[in-house]
C-alpha cells in the first residue's frame, strides 16, 4: 500500500495541468440526450465518453466503479488516470486486476469514496444520486468527516451542500438522491462541478495523545485564484474546478443565431459548442410589457434603452419598449411579430437590470425536394413557403422588407415530397435553423371564430370536436373562407396553433357512384354506391346529387362520409383531372399483374398509360355474358376488390370499360374494371386450383345464390370451394387450373387453363411452366424420378422437385397429401402435373379402380367373331346391331382365350399382348387388332360405294344421298355437308338415320323395315366406304 500511495503522490505532483482535446462528439443517439451541453463538454475533455458503436446511451445506469473513473478523470485527467494501478486490493471484492481497481484505490486514498461495512465496494452496483454527489464534493475539496458526510444523516448534509453550490442545476424534474444515477445525469453533475468553486481548510488536523484525540479543524473556505486561469470560467478571483484542472477549457458569453444569450465553450481555440441559455420567461402567444413586469416580479420599471428586442435573429429597435407595471404595449406590435405561435423569450440580467427579448416566428412550408449527400455537401432539403390567403406573413421577411436568401436545410431526416413542415429562419445566419414535420388534423368543422382581423389571438375553429386557435403565420385557406359543415385538413405548429388550412377535397373512402335518385325504387335523395371492398350500398344522402348545383354524374368516383344523422355526404374527386375512363367498347385495355404500367386505351397508335403500385385499389366485375359493357353498371351484382397491382387479375382483350382516379400524377389510386365476355381475365393472385370432379355436389341454392361444391386444392391447401352455377362447365370441372376468379361471395366464377405440356413456343417440353395430364404412372427410380402418362399421355420421364407438392385423390374425390415415397406403379390412375424447369412442381394422382381379369373370358353381347389369325394378331367380327364398335381389352382377351390361347397377358404401357397358341408357340409383345365387317343379309346383295370429294373440298363425303323404292335402299350419290343437297332422304348421324323431316330411326330399324342396311367402316375416325344392300 505504501508503494501505491507513493505512486499516487508522484502522479499528482507531476500533473499540475490536465491536457484535453477539443471537439464535441456527434453521437448516433444525440436525439435522446437531454443534457447536450453537459455531455458535449464532458466528452470533449474525455471525462466520460461514448461507446465503440458510436452511441452514448444516456439512460444507461452509472456503476460505482465507473463513477470512480469519472472522479479520477476529473482530478487527474484521462491520460494520467488511465495509468493508475493498485498494488493491493483496495476492497476485498476489488482485486488488483479489476478494470476500475486503480480508480477506486485512488478515490479511497483521497477519502472521496468509501466502501461498505462488510469490507466490500461493490463496483458493479448502481450509484445513488447522494453517493455520486458525495464523490463530487470530495473532488471539490470538501472533507467528508468535517462536513459530516459520514454517519447518521450524511445524505441530508450532502444534498444540502450540493444543491447550494449548484451541482444539480439544469436537472429536469426534482433531484431524487436515492435513485440510481444514469450516464447523462452523471455528466450534468460533473459538468456543474467543473463550474463550481473549490474549497480548502485553514486547519484540518488530528492529534492523538494517549487515549485523547484532539481535532483542530476550520470551516471550508473558497479557494482563491490569482493566476492566469481566473476568468476561464468566472472572473471572480476564485478557483473554479475547471480553472485548476482543465486550464485549456474556457467559457465565453455569446449569443446564438437568434441573439439569445448563449454560452460558448472552447478548448484552446477550438469550439466545443454554443449552447443557448435557458430563458427566464417563455411565451408562445401575444405578450405585453406588463405581463413581463409581473412575471419577472420586478419592483421597478426597466427603461426602453435597457431593453433589446430581436426578431428572427435581427435587431428590431422599433420593438423596444419599457418594461413597466400594467403596460399594454405588445412585444412585436411594431414589427408584425406579435400573436399566436411566435416564440417570445425573455432573458433578465439582474446585475445590470437589463432585458433581452427574442422572438422566433414559426413558418409553414412544403418539402420541394430532397437531395442526397455527396462528397462535397451533406444531405439537405429544399423548402417552398406556403402562400397566406389573407395577407399574413407566411414567409420570413426582415425589418427592411427583404425576403429570405434560401430555404435549404441540411438534414439526414427523410421527408416525403410535398410534406408540410414547420421551419424557423435566422437573418443573422441567413439560413433555415430548424425543420420538423407539422402535425396533421382532419375533420368536420363545426364552428369558426373570425373577428374582423384574422390576427386576433382568439380567432380559430372547432374541428373534429376540438377547439384550435390560429397561428400568427397561418397560411392556406383564409379563416374567413372556411365553411362550417365542410371537412378540412389543418396543420398545427409545435405549440398547437393552426398554421395551415385546406379544405378536404376527399372526405373519406372512395366509391363509384352507380346511380342517384333516378332509380325508380328511390324515394327522396338517395344514391347507389359501389364501395372499394366490392360491395354495393344504397344510402340516403344529405343533398340532391341527381339534379341541381350538387348533381354528380353516374359512374363518377366520389369520396363519402356518413354523418351523425345517418345521411351520406358525397364529394366527387377533383384532383389531377378527377374521374377518368376509356372509350366505350375499348378492346385495347391491358392490365398485367406483373407490370406496373396499365394501357387504358390505344388511339391512333398512341397508348394512354397509367401506373399502379402496392397501394392501388382495383374493383373488378365478374366477366359479363354480353360482348359489350352497358352504360349503367347498377345491375352488375358481382365485384371483387384487390389491393396492389400484383394481387389484381390480369385483364386484356375484348371490350373492357374502366373508371379510374389518379390522385398523384399518373399513379392509380382506385380503378373500377368491367370486362365484357370477350375479355381475358386471369387472376394470378389466386393460382393453381385443382377440382376433384368425383366430389362435385348437386346444384345447391341458398340465399347467396346457386353453386356447386367441390373438394379442391387451392394454392397448395386442401379445402372445399363453391363454383357459381353460371361458370363455364360449372359441374364438370376436373384437374389443375392456372388461376381462377371469384365474386365478392368467394364463389369461383372463371378459370384459366395452363399451357399444355410441350406446347410453349420456342421451349422444350417441361422448360416453361406447363400442364401434363395422362393415365398411368411409374416410379422410375428411388431418386425422385417418375414416368407420367404411361398408358395414355406423353409417357414422360421427369424428375420430381424436392419441394414438390404431391396429392392423392381417391375414387370418391377425397383429397389427401401424399409423398414421393407413396407413389406406386399403376396403369390406369390419372395424373395431373405442373412441370417447370424440367421438374415436377405439383403432382396430383387420381385413383381409378382397376378392372379384375374375367375368370371366364366373354365377348360383348352383340359381337360375333368371324375369323382369327393368331400369328398376325388380327381378327374380324360383326356387330348384330349394326353399330360401329371398337373391341375392349376384355373382348380381345376373350377372342384369344376362345381361340385356345393360354398364358395371356396385356402390357398397358406398350398396349401389347403376349400369349401361347394352341400349337405351343409363344407370341410376345404382339399387337392384336380387330376389324369390323358386315355380313350380307340373306336374300340381299351388296354394292360398295367408294368415297368421294366434291370441288376443292378434300374432306370425304359425310352425307349419302339415297332413294327409297319399296324395300330397296340405294345410294345414288355422295355429297359433302357444305353442298347443302336438298333431296337428302337420309343422313348419317352416329348410329342413327336422320330422315328429311327431322325424325330419326336407328340403323337396326331400317334393316327391319326395309330389308336394307349400310354402314361406315371407320376404325380410326376417318370415312372409308359405304356399303349398300338391296334385295
Amino acid at each position: 500500500m505504501k508503494k501505491f500511495l507513493s505512486l499516487v503522490l508522484a502522479l499528482v505532483m507531476t500533473m499540475s495541468l490536465v491536457t484535453v482535446s477539443a471537439g464535441a462528439k456527434d453521437f448516433t443517439d444525440n436525439s435522446k440526450i437531454n443534457y447536450k451541453e453537459a455531455v458535449d463538454v464532458m466528452s470533449a475533455v474525455k471525462v466520460i465518453d461514448g461507446y465503440a458503436e458510436g452511441d452514448f446511451r444516456p439512460s444507461a445506469t452509472l456503476t460505482r466503479g465507473a463513477a470512480a473513473k469519472i472522479i479520477c478523470n476529473l482530478i487527474l485527467g484521462p491520460t494520467t488516470a488511465s495509468a493508475l494501478v493498485a498494488d493491493a486490493a483496495p476492497y476485498k471484492d476489488v482485486p488488483t486486476n479489476h478494470t476500475f481497481a486503480g480508480y477506486i484505490a485512488y478515490c479511497q486514498k483521497e477519502k472521496i469514496i468509501s466502501g461498505y461495512a462488510d469490507g466490500t465496494f461493490r463496483p458493479a452496483a448502481s450509484l445513488t444520486g447522494y453517493a455520486f454527489m458525495k464523490m463530487l464534493l470530495g473532488a471539490l475539496g470538501y472533507d467528508a468527516e468535517v462536513e459530516q458526510y459520514t454517519g447518521a444523516n450524511w445524505s441530508i448534509n450532502v444534498a444540502k451542500r450540493a444543491m447550494n453550490i449548484g451541482l444539480k442545476d439544469g436537472l429536469i424534474g426534482d433531484f431524487n438522491g436515492v435513485k440510481a444515477v444514469n450516464r447523462e445525469e452523471a455528466c450534468l453533475y460533473a459538468f456543474n462541478t467543473l463550474k463550481a468553486t473549490m474549497v480548502e481548510y485553514d486547519k484540518n488536523s488530528t492529534v492523538t495523545v494517549g487515549n485523547i484525540t484532539i481535532k483542530d479543524t476550520s470551516s471550508a473556505k473558497e479557494m482563491a485564484n490569482t493566476g492566469k486561469t481566473d476568468g476561464n470560467i468566472d472572473k471572480d478571483g476564485k478557483m473554479q474546478f475547471a480553472e485548476k484542472y482543465f486550464t485549456d477549457l474556457k467559457e465565453f458569453d455569446s449569443t446564438d443565431d437568434f441573439y439569445r444569450p448563449a454560452t460558448q465553450w472552447k478548448i484552446k481555440s477550438e469550439e466545443v459548442g454554443k449552447y443557448t441559455d435557458t430563458a427566464d420567461l417563455t411565451y408562445t402567444k401575444k405578450v405585453e410589457s406588463g405581463d413581463i413586469y409581473k412575471d419577472l416580479d420586478l419592483g421597478n420599471t426597466i427603461s426602453a434603452k435597457n431593453v433589446s428586442v430581436y426578431v428572427n435573429g435581427e435587431e428590431a429597435a422599433a420593438a423596444e419598449v419599457a418594461i413597466k407595471k400594467g403596460s399594454e404595449d405588445a412585444i412585436g406590435d411594431k414589427t408584425g411579430s406579435k400573436g399566436n405561435g411566435v416564440l417570445t423569450e425573455v432573458f433578465y440580467d439582474k446585475d445590470d437590470d437589463s432585458v433581452v427579448i427574442t422572438q422566433i416566428v414559426t413558418y409553414v412550408g412544403e418539402i420541394n425536394k430532397t437531395v442526397k449527400a455527396t462528397a462535397k455537401k451533406d444531405a439537405y432539403v429544399v423548402l417552398t413557403p406556403e402562400t397566406s390567403a389573407n395577407g399574413n406573413v407566411s414567409a420570413p421577411v426582415n425589418q427592411n422588407g427583404d425576403r429570405y436568401k434560401n430555404l435549404e436545410f441540411e438534414t439526414d431526416e427523410k421527408f416525403d415530397d410535398d410534406t408540410y413542415v414547420l421551419y424557423t429562419y435566422s437573418f443573422k445566419a441567413d439560413e433555415v435553423k430548424s425543420v420538423v414535420a407539422a402535425e396533421k388534423v382532419e375533420g368536420y368543422v363545426s364552428k369558426t371564430i373570425n373577428k374582423t382581423n384574422d390576427l386576433d389571438q382568439n380567432n380559430g375553429m372547432t374541428i373534429a370536436g376540438t377547439d384550435y386557435k390560429m397561428s400568427k403565420a397561418n397560411a392556406g385557406d383564409a379563416l374567413g373562407n372556411v365553411s362550417v359543415k365542410n371537412d378540412y385538413t389543418v396543420y398545427l405548429d409545435q405549440y398547437g396553433y393552426i398554421i395551415y388550412v385546406e379544405e378536404i377535397k376527399e372526405i373519406g373512402n372512395y366509391a363509384l357512384l352507380l346511380a342517384t335518385a333516378n332509380k325508380g325504387s328511390f324515394i327522396g335523395d338517395k344514391a347507389q354506391l359501389l364501395l372499394t371492398d366490392g360491395t354495393t350500398k344504397f344510402v340516403t344522402t344529405d343533398e340532391n346529387y341527381h339534379t341541381g348545383s350538387k348533381a354528380i354524374a353516374n359512374n363518377t368516383i366520389v369520396t363519402f362520409r356518413e354523418n351523425s344523422d345517418g345521411t351520406y355526404t358525397l364529394k366527387a374527386v377533383t384532383k389531377n383531372g378527377g374521374t377518368q375512363s376509356n372509350a366505350t367498347n375499348t378492346t385495347s385495355f391491358a392490365m398485367k399483374n406483373d407490370k406496373a404500367g396499365i394501357v387504358i386505351e390505344t388511339v391512333s397508335g398512341k397508348n394512354t398509360t397509367v401506373t399502379a403500385n402496392s397501394a392501388s385499389v382495383f374493383v373488378v366485375a365478374d366477366k359479363l355474358t354480353d360482348l359489350t359493357v352497358p352504360a349503367s353498371l347498377a345491375d352488375i351484382d358481382d365485384w371483387t376488390s384487390y389491393t396492389g397491382i400484383k394481387n389484381a387479375p390480369s385483364v386484356s382483350g375484348g371490350n373492357v370499360k374502366v373508371y379510374y382516379y389518379c390522385k398523384s400524377n399518373s399513379m392509380v389510386t382506385v380503378m373500377f374494371v368491367v370486362p365484357a365476355s370477350g375479355a381475358t381475365v386471369e387472376d394470378d393472385a389466386k393460382n393453381s386450383v385443382f377440382f376433384a370432379n368425383e366430389s362435385v355436389s348437386d346444384l345447391i341454392h341458398d340465399e347467396d345464390g346457386d353453386y356447386f361444391e367441390y373438394n379442391a386444392i387451392v394454392d397448395g391447401k386442401i379445402t372445399t370451394v363453391k363454383v357459381k352455377d353460371t361458370t363455364t362447365n360449372a359441374a364438370k370441372l376436373n384437374g389443375l387450373y392456372k388461376n381462377y376468379s371469384t365474386n365478392n361471395k368467394g364463389y369461383v366464377t372463371s378459370t384459366s387453363a395452363y399451357v399444355a405440356y410441350g406446347a410453349t413456343a420456342g421451349k422444350d417440353a417441361g422448360d416453361a411452366k406447363e400442364y401434363l395430364t395422362g393415365e398411368g404412372i411409374a416410379k422410375t427410380s428411388k431418386e425422385y424420378t417418375v414416368t407420367l402418362g404411361t398408358t395414355k399421355g406423353p409417357n414422360a420421364v421427369i424428375t420430381v422437385d424436392d419441394n414438390a407438392k404431391i396429392y392423392f385423390v381417391d375414387k370418391d374425390g377425397n383429397i389427401s397429401e401424399s409423398s414421393y415415397k407413396a407413389i406406386y406403379q399403376d396403369a390406369n390412375d390419372k395424373v395431373y402435373a405442373i412441370v417447370e424447369d424440367y421438374l415436377v412442381k405439383t403432382l396430383v394422382i387420381e385413383e381409378v379402380e382397376d378392372k379384375a381379369a374375367p375368370s371366364t373370358p366373354t365377348l360383348s353381347d352383340d359381337i360375333t367373331v368371324k375369323s382369327v389369325d393368331l400369328y398376325a394378331g388380327t381378327f374380324t367380327y360383326v356387330v348384330e346391331s349394326g353399330k360401329l364398335i371398337t373391341p375392349t381389352t376384355d373382348d380381345i382377351y376373350a377372342v384369344l382365350a376362345n381361340a385356345g390361347c393360354t398364358n395371356i397377358t396385356y402390357d398397358s404401357k406398350t398396349t401389347s399382348w403376349s400369349y401361347t397358341m394352341p400349337n405351343g408357340v409363344t407370341v410376345k409383345d404382339h399387337t392384336v387388332t380387330g376389324t369390323q365387317v358386315v355380313d350380307t343379309p340373306k336374300g340381299m346383295t351388296s354394292t360398295k360405294v367408294e368415297e368421294k370429294t366434291t370441288g376443292s373440298d378434300t374432306i370425304p363425303a359425310r352425307v349419302v344421298t339415297c332413294t327409297l323404292t319399296d324395300k330397296t335402299l340405294k345410294a345414288t350419290a355422295l355429297k359433302n355437308f357444305t353442298d347443302g343437297v336438298a333431296e337428302v332422304a337420309f343422313s348419317i348421324n352416329g348410329n342413327e338415320m336422320v330422315v328429311a323431316d327431322g325424325s330419326t330411326t336407328t340403323i337396326a330399324e331400317i334393316i327391319a323395315a326395309y330389308d336394307g342396311f349400310f354402314m361406315l367402316r371407320d376404325s380410326k375416325g376417318a370415312l372409308i366406304e359405304y356399303v349398300v344392300f338391296t334385295a
